[in-house]
C-alpha cells in the first residue's frame, strides 16, 4: 500500500529492503533538537541541517489545499476522533467504519507495542462532520481492508480475512470468526490484501496486493477445499455461503470498479491500469495461458507529469547540499522532487452524483509522495480505455503541506468523495531513508493525527443521513436507479443480505421499465441474487436498447442457458451485436455451455474480430470443449486462414489441441492440414510444429510416425530444413537460432551430433545459447555429458544458460555436482541461491553430494565482500563505461535509456537512494527480498525443473524468468510442485564479473540516470 512513496523505486530495482541495516534509536518519537549533536564523516550538524517540519491542524492544513476551480474541500473527520485512517466503508446507516493503522513504518523499533483498531463514527447532529467515535474492534495486527455486511465487518488483517459483529448492542464486535486464512503479508506491511468492492455480480472483490498467498476456507462450502494460490490474482467471495475464486488481479493498493463493472488497478509508480479479462473464464481452458489481464491504459505510464506543489523535505535537501560539496556521492539534483508517480494510491472511479456531470466517471488516484491527487478522463480505445490527464498544469487537488498522504477514496451516501489522508511525517518506509540520517526524522510522526476530507462542488447541497436499515424491500428497489452509487451497491447489497423474494414483483418491473440503463441492471443482478433471473426474462433483455445493458444480461445469463434452448438461441445470435463490448462478453459467456451451435457462434466471431487478440483470448476462453469444431471450420475458410491473426489464432487452437492430447481432436487437425493446399506448406509446417511442440511425447511420437500422412510429411521436411538452415554458417545468426529450437520436434539421436558441432567458439553467441537451450528439451544422458565436457569453453552468459539445463534434471544435477567436486567448475561457479535449492531437493543423494561439496564453502562472507568493495565507492567511475558494463551485466533484467529487458524493477530513481546503499544491495541481494522478487522452483510433471522469478502469473499459467535471461512459459496442468526458495531472483556474486573499477563506473552510469 504504502511502499508508494517518493523515491522508493529504486528499492524494487534491486528487489530488497534494507531493513536491519540501520541502528535506529530507541525512541523514534524524540524531537531533533533533544538529540545529541552527532559526530559523522560529513561534518554536518544533523540536528540544524534537519529541522522537524512542524504539522499543521486540520484546519490550517485545509487551508494549504489548492483545487481545481469550482470544487472545496470539507473536515469530514480528524484527530482525536480517528488517527492514521488508511481505509473506512459507510454502512446503510451512514456509521462510518474506519481502520487506524498506527503500526505503519513501526516494524523496525522493537519498542513498538501498539495495535490497530476499526472504529465506529458517527455524525449524532446531522450537520455533515462526525462527533462521535467508539472503537469498534481493537488489537488487530495490520488491518489492510474492510466491508459492511449484515451488520457486520468483513476485515482483511493478513494472513487472516475475518468476520466481525456486535450482537450485543454495546458498539463492540463480540462475534469473531476467520472465514480464510493465508493471504500473504511482508514485513514492511506493503502488500496486503485490500480494497473491499461489493460487484455486480452479488459478491465480493478483493486486491490481494503484490504478496498473494494461497487461501483456504475454515468455513462454508469450500472449508475441506485443498488451498488455493492467489498469487498476482484478485479474490472474490460469496458472503452468504463463502465460496470463492480467484480472479483477475495485479494491483498494490486500490481496486476500483465504475458502474458496469469494468475493474480498475494502480501500483506504486503506475497509476492507472485496467482489467481486460475476468480469470474465472480463462481458468475453465486448463490449456489457454492467458496473457497479464492489467493492461496499462495511462499513455505516459509512470512518466505522467506531476504538478507537485509541496516543498521537498528537509533531508532531500541535505542530501542534495551533501552531493553538492561532495560529500555525499551522487548527483546534485537528488534532492528534487520526482515530478511523476512514485506513490499511486488508492484507485478511484467517480461514481456519485454529487459534482458535475462531466466528473462522473472520471478516474480519481492518489500519489502519497507528492501529496496531490490526479485526475484523468477515460476514453474508449478499442476493447481498452486510454486515461488522459483530465487538469491542464495543474492537479485536480495538491497541497504545500509535506505530511498529507493520501492514501484512498470512498464514495459517500451523499454523492461527494471522501479523501483519506494518513497525515504523516514520512511516508517512506523508515529502512529507505539514507542511513546516515534517518535517527533524525520523525519517523513516527503524525502516529496520533489522520484526517478525512469530503470533496464537494462549490454549489453544494448536503443530503442527510441515510437509514436504509428501516428501508423496505420497495423503497431498496427504488434506489437501485438513484443517480449515486453508493444508495445503489448498498440497496443492492441489502437486497442480497435480506434475501427477501416479496421484492422481486419490483425488480422485475424495474428491469423491464426503468428508465435508468443503471437502474434495468442492478435490478437485474438482485434478480440474479436471488435466484429469481429466469430465462424468459433475460432473454428479453438481451434486446435492450442499452449495449451496457446487454452485456451485463450476457454475463447474467450463464447461470441458466444451459437448459433453455430459447436462451441459448437468442445468445447466439448477438454475434451480430454492434456493440463489440457486448459480443467480447458474448465469446467469455457462450463458454457456460457445450453445443454446436454455439461452436459456430464461436467461430462467427473468431472471424469478423480475429484483428483483436483479446477478442481471440474471449473466444479461445470458451473452448476447452468444442476446439476440434471450430478449428475444422476456420482452417477450412481460405480467406481467414491467411490472415496474420488467422493463422496465429489457428495456431493457438493447435498447439491447445496438442497439450490436451484427445485423439478425437488431433484427427481433426491432421485432417485440417492433410486438406491444405501445397501452396501453404508454411501454414501447414507451422500448424505442425504447434501441434507437437508442447504435447506429451507419446503423442509427439506418434504424429512423427504418421506413415505416409502429410503431416509426417510435414515434420520430417520442418526438421530436415531446419538442420540444414541450422549448419548454414552464411545465414544470420537469428535465422539459424530460430531452426535449431525446431530441432527439439526431432529425436535426439537424429540432431545431437549437429547440436555438438554448434558449441563451438567460432559460433556465434546467439547459435550456442540456441544450441544449449534446445538440448536442453532432450532427457538423454549425453546432453550432460556434453555439456560438462564442454563447461571449460563456455563464455560466462553461456555457462548460465547451460547451467540452467545441467539443473532441470535430477541425473543431470548430480553429474554437474560431480563436476564440481573433481574441480571441472569451480565452486564459485555456483551461487548461493543454487546451492541452498540443492540442500533442500527431494532427491537424497542431491542433498548428501550437495552438503559434502559445498562443506566449508564462503556462502557466509557476503559481509566480506561488502566491506572490500567500499573502496569502489572512493573511485571516480566512468559514465560511459558503465553504460558499456551495464549492457553486459545488468540489461538481462533491467532497462534503461532504450537498453535492456523489464523484468526488475525500475531504474530510473536509483541515484535517489544513495551509492553507498545501492552498491550493498547490489553485493547482497539477499539481505531481504520483496515477495515479487522471490525465485522459485517448479517441478513438471515429466520432472524438469525450472527455477526462477515468476514475471507474470494468470489463471492457467506461469511465466518464469531463469536467471540466464530466457523464459518459459508453464501450464498449471504441467505443474507438479511450486516452491519459493526465500531468495532474490537477482543472483550473488556480481564481483566476479567487476572489480572495483568497474563497480564505479557501473555506479556513475547509474548516478547519471535523469
Amino acid at each position: 500500500m504504502l511502499r508508494n512513496c517518493s523515491r522508493l523505486v529504486w528499492m524494487s530495482l534491486l528487489f530488497v529492503v534494507m531493513t536491519g541495516l540501520m541502528t535506529l534509536p530507541a525512541d523514534w518519537s524524540t524531537s531533533a533538537a533533544e538529540k545529541e549533536k552527532p559526530a559523522n564523516s560529513f561534518g554536518v550538524d544533523f540536528t540544524k541541517e534537519l529541522p522537524r517540519v512542524p504539522s499543521k491542524s486540520p484546519e490550517k492544513s485545509m487551508a494549504s489545499f489548492v483545487m481545481q476551480p469550482g470544487f472545496g474541500l470539507e473536515i469530514v473527520a480528524a484527530e482525536p476522533l480517528v488517527r492514521d485512517p488508511i481505509a473506512l466503508d459507510i454502512d446503510e446507516d451512514g456509521r462510518m467504519y474506519v481502520i487506524e493503522l498506527p503500526p505503519y513504518n513501526q516494524y523496525a523499533d522493537p519498542k513498538f507495542s501498539g495495535h490497530a483498531v476499526i472504529k465506529r463514527l458517527e455524525d449524532t447532529n446531522d450537520d455533515g462532520r462526525y462527533d462521535k467515535a467508539s472503537v469498534y474492534i481493537d488489537k488487530l495486527s495490520y488491518p489492510s481492508g474492510l466491508a459492511c455486511y449484515d451488520g457486520g465487518l468483513f476485515v482483511g488483517d493478513a494472513p487472516d480475512l475475518m468476520y466481525f459483529k456486535d450482537t450485543t448492542g454495546d458498539g463492540k464486535a463480540n462475534e469473531r470468526k476467520v472465514i480464510f486464512t493465508g493471504f500473504g503479508k511482508d514485513r514492511a506491511g506493503e502488500a496486503h490484501l485490500n480494497s473491499f468492492r461489493w460487484g455486480l455480480d452479488n459478491r465480493f472483490h478483493v486486491s490481494t496486493g503484490l504478496d498473494g498467498g494461497t487461501i483456504r476456507a475454515l468455513v462454508g462450502v469450500q472449508a475441506k477445499d485443498k488451498p488455493v494460490s492467489v498469487r498476482g490474482q484478485g479474490f472474490v467471495f460469496d458472503p452468504r455461503t463463502f465460496a470463492f475464486e480467484t480472479t483477475s488481479g495485479g494491483g498494490q493498493h486500490g481496486l476500483s470498479m465504475d458502474d458496469w463493472g469494468r475493474k480498475f488497478v494502480c501500483s506504486n509508480s503506475v497509476p492507472a491500469q485496467t482489467l481486460m479479462y475476468d480469470g474465472r473464464y480463462i481458468a475453465r481452458n486448463p490449456y489457454l495461458p492467458g496473457p497479464a489481464a492489467a493492461l496499462n491504459i495511462a499513455p505516459q505510464d509512470k512518466f505522467t507529469k506531476l504538478f507537485r506543489i509541496s516543498a521537498p523535505e528537509p533531508w532531500r535537501v541535505l542530501r542534495t547540499k551533501l552531493r553538492r560539496t561532495g560529500k555525499f556521492r551522487g548527483s546534485d539534483e537528488g534532492g528534487k522532487p520526482f515530478g511523476f508517480f512514485t506513490g499511486a494510491t488508492g484507485i478511484t472511479i467517480y461514481r456519485g452524483d454529487a459534482w458535475p456531470a462531466a466528473y462522473r466517471g472520471n478516474l480519481i488516484v492518489g500519489d502519497v509522495a507528492n501529496n496531490l491527487v490526479y485526475r484523468a478522463t477515460l476514453e474508449p480505445k478499442g476493447l481498452s480505455l486510454t486515461a488522459t490527464r483530465a487538469d491542464k498544469d495543474a492537479e485536480f487537488l495538491a497541497t504545500k503541506d509535506i505530511w498529507t498522504r493520501p492514501v484512498q477514496f470512498a464514495h459517500a451516501p451523499d454523492g461527494s468523495l471522501y479523501l483519506i489522508d494518513m497525515y504523516r511525517e514520512l511516508i517512506e518506509g523508515a529502512a529507505f531513508l539514507p542511513p546516515e540520517m534517518v535517527k533524525y526524522i520523525g519517523v513516527a510522526g503524525g502516529i496520533d493525527q489522520g484526517r478525512i476530507y469530503r470533496i464537494r462542488p462549490k454549489e453544494f447541497v448536503r443530503r442527510k443521513n441515510p437509514t436504509l436499515s428501516k428501508a423496505t424491500a420497495e423503497q431498496l428497489v427504488a434506489l437501485l436507479e438513484h443517480a449515486n452509487g453508493w444508495h445503489r451497491d448498498t440497496a443492492s447489497r441489502l437486497l442480497f443480505e435480506r434475501q427477501d423474494r416479496r421484492a422481486i414483483p419490483a425488480l422485475r418491473q424495474l428491469a423491464t421499465t426503468s428508465a435508468s440503463p443503471l437502474g434495468r441492471t442492478h435490478a437485474l443482478a438482485s434478480l440474479d441474487g436471488l435466484n429469481a433471473a429466469d430465462a424468459e426474462l433475460l432473454r428479453k433483455t438481451l434486446d435492450d436498447r442499452s449495449a451496457d445493458v446487454r452485456e451485463q444480461a450476457v454475463r447474467m445469463s450463464e447461470r441458466v442457458a444451459a437448459s433453455s434452448p430459447p436462451l441459448r438461441r437468442k445468445l447466439e445470435s448477438l454475434v451480430d451485436d454492434d456493440d463489440r463490448r457486448v459480443r467480447y462478453q458474448l465469446a467469455f459467456s457462450l463458454g457456460s455451455y457445450n453445443s454446436r451451435a454455439r461452436n459456430s457462434a464461436l467461430t462467427k466471431l473468431a472471424v469478423q474480430d480475429s484483428a483483436d487478440s483479446w477478442m481471440r483470448l474471449a473466444v479461445q476462453s470458451s473452448l476447452g470443449e468444442g476446439a476440434a469444431d471450430v478449428f475444422g471450420e476456420l482452417v477450412s475458410n481460405s480467406k481467414y486462414r491467411n490472415t496474420t491473426p488467422g493463422r496465429s489464432f489457428l495456431k493457438s487452437l493447435a498447439l491447445q489441441m496438442g497439450q490436451a492430447n484427445r485423439q478425437n481432436e488431433i484427427a481433426v487437425v491432421l485432417r485440417g492440414i492433410s486438406a491444405l493446399p501445397e501452396s501453404e506448406k508454411s501454414l501447414g509446417q507451422e500448424l505442425v510444429r504447434s501441434l507437437v511442440s508442447k504435447s506429451p511425447a507419446s503423442a509427439r511420437s506418434r504424429l512423427a510416425g504418421v506413415s505416409g500422412g502429410k503431416a509426417g510429411a510435414l515434420l520430417s521436411s520442418l526438421i530436415t530444413e531446419a538442420q540444414k538452415t541450422a549448419a548454414d554458417t552464411a545465414r544470420k545468426p537469428t535465422e539459424r537460432a530460430d531452426a535449431i529450437r525446431t530441432l527439439a520436434l526431432a529425436e535426439y539421436p537424429a540432431v545431437g551430433e549437429l547440436l555438438a558441432g554448434l558449441l563451438t567458439l567460432r559460433e556465434p553467441a546467439a547459435v550456442q545459447a540456441a544450441a544449449v537451450e534446445t538440448l536442453g528439451s532432450f532427457n538423454d544422458k549425453q546432453v550432460a555429458d556434453l555439456l560438462l565436457k564442454r563447461w571449460t569453453a563456455f563464455s560466462p552468459q553461456l555457462r548460465g544458460r547451460a547451467a540452467e539445463v545441467l539443473f532441470s534434471r535430477g541425473t543431470w544435477i548430480v553429474a554437474y555436482l560431480q563436476a564440481v567436486e573433481a574441480g571441472r567448475i569451480a565452486r564459485g561457479d555456483v551461487d548461493r541461491s543454487r546451492i541452498t535449492l540443492l540442500k533442500a531437493h527431494p532427491d537424497a543423494t542431491v542433498r548428501r553430494l550437495t552438503e559434502k561439496v559445498f562443506a566449508g564453502s564462503e556462502l557466509s562472507k557476503r559481509n566480506d565482500v561488502v566491506k572490500a568493495y567500499q573502496a569502489a565507492l572512493k573511485l571516480d567511475g566512468d559514465e560511459t563505461r558503465g553504460k558499456a558494463l551495464f549492457k553486459k551485466t545488468c540489461s538481462a533484467c533491467h532497462r534503461l535509456e532504450g537498453v535492456g529487458t523489464v523484468v526488475g524493477a525500475d531504474l530510473t530513481a536509483i541515484r535517489s537512494r544513495g551509492l553507498s546503499a545501492v552498491l550493498l544491495n547490489v553485493l547482497d541481494p539477499n539481505r531481504e527480498v520483496k515477495p515479487q522478487f522471490l525465485s522459485y522452483v517448479v517441478v513438471t510433471d515429466e520432472g524438469k525443473i525450472v527455477t526462477g522469478m515468476i514475471a507474470t502469473e494468470s489463471a492457467n499459467s506461469l511465466t518464469i524468468r531463469r536467471p540466464d535471461g530466457t523464459t518459459a512459459e508453464l501450464l498449471r496442468t504441467e505443474i507438479e510442485q511450486l516452491k519459493s526458495t526465500g531468495l532474490s531472483f537477482m543472483p550473488e556474486g556480481l564481483e566476479k564479473q567487476l572489480d572495483h573499477q568497474a563497480m564505479a563506473d557501473l555506479l556513475a552510469y547509474l548516478d547519471s540516470i535523469r
